[in-house]
């Protein structure tokens, strides 16, 4: 479903890797190419990710569609960032129109 919501206008130009780890083992990886997107599901991603989000699914959930706020999310410990470019984890927020 993310791919649906994607702001193609915000997205154009962009080339980033996400690798999307969720507690429970689910893994998913979100590459953002120019005003696409493209979400699998597996473990060996055909790139090098340049963010690693690991979070609880339903912080997740809620902090994507803006209904609890990031900051206590990452205070509480149940979303972090890391790999090559953790600071581009808020922009994959950016990038998804949210309802």
């Amino acid at each position: 479903m993310m791919p649906l919501a994607l702001d193609t206008t915000r997205s154009r130009g962009v080339r980033r890797s996400f690798d999307l780890a969720f507690d429970g083992g689910l893994r998913l990886s979100v590459v953002v190419d120019d005003g696409t997107m493209t979400v699998t599901r597996d473990d060996t991603p055909t790139r090098p990710h340049d963010c690693r989000i690991t979070a609880d699914p339903v912080t997740f959930l809620l902090v994507s569609f803006k209904r609890a706020p990031m900051w206590k999310a990452i205070a509480l410990g149940r979303m972090r960032a890391g790999g090559r470019k953790p600071w581009l984890a808020t922009s994959l927020s950016k990038l998804v129109a949210t309802p």
